[in-house]
């Protein structure tokens, strides 16, 4: 069985993206790109209402309309819709403009029904049922471990608080869609911006009654995805039935407010979290309730059963019980480490409260209580978390200079109006990689190496994490390795979630490499007169180790004549694990006349295992961070109770991080080769919010309870306060 190397050439060392040229210069081609002939466009007509029943539905004017080529029915009349947005049909036209102008001109009446579409006004009303099912608002768990009410009476102080953060929406740039083309043979082809290229031609040959081997997904590239492109969607299928009718090419993209109001969100979470401990800064009670929505849908949105968070091991007293608050809102869709951002802000900003209480410095209190590690758990994440979160702290707690700026919650040294702050947060995520990735390695005799995988990348380098696994093994660059990936039909591949895909390719990449080595040894044993055993590959050439002789590497594959070389390998276990600990301190500059927070700098400290390429590593930190930035200073949706329609679908009010806001970040991978490959790219996400909360706290002296840190917010807990900063 193949094994990571213990020296390593390439492995672990800052290689620039293969496909950067290719992005920066516009050759790479996106879904957005695909311009197929005689190709023709759709629409989509969407539901205006939030709760309504289409009760009529008439496309006779529609389908006179300049252009017009096909319309698909998806709703039909008498159907209850339960969010602004719903889909009832779509449409295909020769132009954009015709498909919309038709759109325009579909008749059609509805019943409008009640709708609630803000938490705080179903929890106001929970006899309310506008989503049918469960109803509203359901409980959804319920936990208790010890005796959290004596631990409460026992504790030396008991800080309880109100805190959340709301529900924010996707905001790919490059939204959802596909473009369809039928053959005459009945194969159906789409250019797909998706997470999952194998899935979704699984999924369309499903939805579409074809054999799945008559579908073929091809994603090259795609402009970001963070859990919300797994499936084809409803425009997707929408998409390749127009193209049926048709027998053209059609193209089906969401247009931006489509894509912030339907194309999924992250839930909600708020909640009143009591926590209580000893004066030698024990945690011993913890009680949290909770409640989130997941819009329309029945999933409890957030796992509020992880709480504690990080420290659930630790914390011997523990009861929570959270409650499920369904809107009439499109539902949630996985959204980059789904659960863990909430989770971590109710742990990580209840803990900077008890520490104030006590007189503690954060830091010190999350040492005190960091998880245990059970006796022999090896290297396993139970094993080596607690040391790993001691270390991790050290390092980050170093890199921001902790101990010369930290400073008691609301008693900087800084004077006026502009306060400064910094604080601290903890995360964990799985990472581990899955079996059902092929990957095939090809040598031929002019020594070019190609490397095919179904995978795909969603921005992440996988190409680059690909080529250099391969290039480790055949003792060649990783520009020597062409890398073909994108395209259902090279094989069985994952979707590329949970942070799960460079843990099930690169250990796929390394058992297709060494087979494909050890082949070409083998043939190449008796064309160049030695014993197989005696070959070895070295940089850049073959050498036989017993009589001191060597070949070019193009020199040796020469010797292959006609035949080709063949390496097939897929995910083992020993290659990859799961979980991972994660440390960032976030500074802060607060103004409090106008109540602005700036954040000034974030250092994330994060392990991921095996680094494959150090320098995608520390960009996928860097990215995370920046990610988690949004939801903490800006990102919110805004829904407006009477309409039951967002007030902020578009990039003008649902504000993003410009690079004007970006503070400087610093990253600092922890290198664990022991562990194998874990995933990098959704832990760095996790605390950012929380730690920026927490600097908040510390630069004003009060917690600001809910996120994004909006001037109005900032000034209204100063005014709690008194005005004070």
């Amino acid at each position: 069985m193949a094994t990571w190397p213990k020296e390593r050439r390439v492995l672990s060392t800052k290689v620039p993206r293969l496909d950067g040229p290719d992005k920066a210069t516009g050759r790479a081609k996106y879904t957005y790109d695909i311009n197929r002939p005689g190709m023709l466009h759709a629409k989509i007509l969407r539901c205006p209402h939030a709760h309504a029943i289409l009760k009529s539905l008439d496309t006779s004017a529609a389908e006179k309309m300049p252009g017009v080529a096909a319309i698909h029915l998806i709703t039909k009349p008498g159907t209850e819709l339960f969010f602004a947005g719903t889909e009832i049909l779509a449409l295909a036209a020769d132009t954009e403009e015709h498909a919309l102008d038709a759109i325009r001109a579909v008749k059609t009446t509805y019943d409008v029904l009640p709708h609630l579409v803000r938490e705080e006004d179903a929890l106001n009303n929970r006899s309310a049922n506008t989503v049918g099912g469960k109803g509203n608002v359901f409980q959804s768990n319920q936990d208790a471990t010890g005796n959290v009410d004596d631990a409460f009476a026992k504790a030396d102080k008991v800080v309880e608080g109100t805190y959340g953060i709301p529900v924010i929406a996707h905001q790919c740039l490059e939204a959802h869609g596909l473009v369809a083309e039928w053959s005459k043979d009945g194969d159906l082809t789409v250019w797909c911006s998706t997470q999952a290229t194998t899935g979704v031609a699984g999924q369309l040959a499903t939805a579409l009654k074809v054999p799945a081997n008559k579908v073929r997904c091809i994603t090259h590239y795609m402009g970001g995805g963070f859990g919300s492109k797994f499936q084809p969607g409803v425009e997707g299928i929408a998409a390749a039935e127009l193209a049926r009718k048709t027998g053209k090419p059609v193209k089906l993209m969401l247009d931006r407010d489509e894509e912030v109001t339907t194309a999924g969100t992250r839930p909600s979470a708020y909640g009143r979290v009591k926590i209580g401990g000893t004066k030698d800064g024990k945690i011993i009670a913890f009680e949290a309730h909770c409640y989130g929505s997941p819009g329309m849908g029945t999933s409890a949105g957030v796992r509020f059963n992880e709480l504690p968070y990080v420290y659930s091991d630790a914390i011997p007293n523990i009861r929570k019980d959270n409650l499920v608050v369904r809107l009439n809102c499109a539902p949630q869709r996985a959204w980059r480490a789904p659960g863990h951002p909430q989770s971590c802000i109710m742990t990580e900003w209840p803990i900077d409260d008890l520490a104030a209480a006590l007189n503690m410095d954060p830091m010190q209190l999350r040492l005190k209580n960091l998880p245990p590690s059970p006796p022999g758990a090896g290297n396993t994440w139970q094993g080596v978390r607690e040391k790993l979160y001691a270390e991790e702290i050290k390092i980050a707690a170093r890199l921001a200079e902790w101990d010369k700026k930290w400073h008691p919650p609301g008693k900087g040294p800084t004077k006026g109006p502009i306060k400064h702050g910094i604080g601290m947060a903890l995360h964990t995520w799985g990472g581990a990689g899955r079996a059902n990735n092929d990957i095939t390695i090809t040598i031929s005799s002019d020594g070019s190496v190609l490397l095919e995988s179904s995978t795909q990348d969603l921005g992440t380098g996988e190409r680059t994490v690909l080529a250099i696994v391969a290039a480790e093994v055949l003792g060649l660059e990783p520009r020597d390795i062409t890398v073909r990936i994108g395209e259902s039909q090279y094989g069985r591949s994952t979707g590329s979630g949970g942070s799960t895909t460079t843990p099930g390719t690169a250990p796929a990449a390394l058992n297709a490499a060494t087979a494909a080595r050890d082949a070409l040894l083998d043939k190449l044993a008796p064309r160049l007169n030695a014993q197989k055993e005696n070959l070895a590959i070295a940089p850049g050439k073959i050498v036989d180790r017993a009589n001191k002789k060597e070949w070019a590497w193009k020199e040796a594959c020469a010797r292959l004549g006609m035949d080709v070389i063949v390496g097939k390998g897929d995910w083992t276990p020993g290659l990859s694990s799961g979980g991972v600990c994660g440390v960032q301190i976030a500074e802060v500059q607060v103004d409090t006349e106008t109540g602005v927070v700036r954040c000034t700098r974030i250092v994330a400290v994060q392990d991921c295992g095996l680094m494959i390429n150090k320098q995608g590593c520390e960009s996928q930190v860097a990215g995370g961070v920046t990610m988690g930035l949004n939801p903490a200073l800006w990102e919110e949706r805004i829904m407006d109770s009477q309409t039951g329609r967002q007030l902020n679908p578009d990039m003008e009010f649902y504000k993003l991080a410009g690079i004007k806001d970006m503070p400087e970040i610093i990253v600092h991978m922890m290198d664990m080769p022991e562990r194998g490959v874990i995933g990098i790219g959704e832990p760095p996400t996790i605390s950012t919010t929380a730690a920026i909360g927490n600097a908040v706290f510390n630069a004003l002296g009060v917690r600001v309870p809910y996120a994004p840190f909006t001037p109005d917010r900032v000034l209204a807990a100063l005014a709690q306060k008194g005005g004070k900063g």
